[in-house]
């Protein structure tokens, strides 16, 4: 493949990458361009020239910048990266609003969505009750980790007997990250979890009623007695592995 060839097919799998995540046919943006549909097949397909004049009617169709469209962003600024970006962002949002999440950025929203793909569970609304609930209508709780900010996992600012009563009722779903990469997702039962149940409980009384503030659940406590429902794969796709 010579080099203007190599360019060729660069730019057009540029401009179909973007078109595709901004939801829009090759009639649509033909049409957005004034660009003939079969000549803008051609061009993502990198079997036909593209002209200047073309690259730029392209590139503000798809809000963009030349540069991106051929590959030559690395000088772009935060802002134009951000601009190239976000349509995927905006498809990752429409995405969790279907499985019931609001808002990717917020609560861990997005890692939330992973898990809940990952196996099955439908999310619960609200911040009162439990996080998730299966197909036979059991709840779940769910908790997250950035290992490269803590080893062990959060579980609530106001720890009584009453949140420990709740607790004691459902199994719980630990996914393990590093930053936004997730590596494991374990299932821990209430039984599994009895010894801190147990000790907050004591603790609770022994403070005289006092709320406990966020005890912690260690990382290795639940490597070492929870059950490895999912691993992420050396391909770093993600795949379904259903509770129930």
């Amino acid at each position: 493949m010579s080099i203007s060839e190599k360019y060729l097919k660069q730019i057009g799998a540029n401009i179909k990458m973007l078109r595709c995540s901004q939801g829009l046919t090759q009639e649509q943006l033909a049409e957005m361009a004034e660009v003939n549909e079969k000549h803008l097949s051609d061009i993502e397909l990198g079997k036909q020239n593209i002209s200047i004049e073309y690259l730029c009617k392209i590139s503000e169709a798809l809000q963009t910048s030349v540069e991106f469209l051929i590959g030559a962003n690395a000088e772009a600024t935060d802002i134009e990266r951000l601009n190239q970006i976000f349509p995927y962002l905006r498809q990752y949002q429409d995405l969790a609003e279907k499985n019931g999440i609001n808002d990717i950025f917020q609560d861990n929203g997005g890692k939330l969505l992973q898990v809940l793909l990952i196996t099955q569970l439908k999310d619960l609304p609200g911040r009162e009750g439990n996080d998730a609930v299966d197909r036979h209508g059991n709840e779940y709780e769910l908790k997250s980790v950035n290992i490269n900010l803590t080893k062990s996992f959060s579980t609530h600012h106001h720890m009584n007997p009453t949140i420990i009563a709740k607790y004691r009722k459902v199994d719980w779903v630990f996914a393990v990250y590093k930053a936004i990469e997730l590596q494991k997702v374990y299932l821990l039962t209430p039984s599994d979890l009895e010894f801190y149940y147990d000790k907050w409980e004591r603790k609770w009384h022994d403070d005289g009623g006092k709320d406990i503030n966020n005890p912690k659940i260690p990382l290795k406590y639940v490597e070492r007695n929870g059950r490895l429902i999912f691993e992420m794969p050396a391909s770093r796709e993600l795949s379904l592995h259903p509770i129930a």
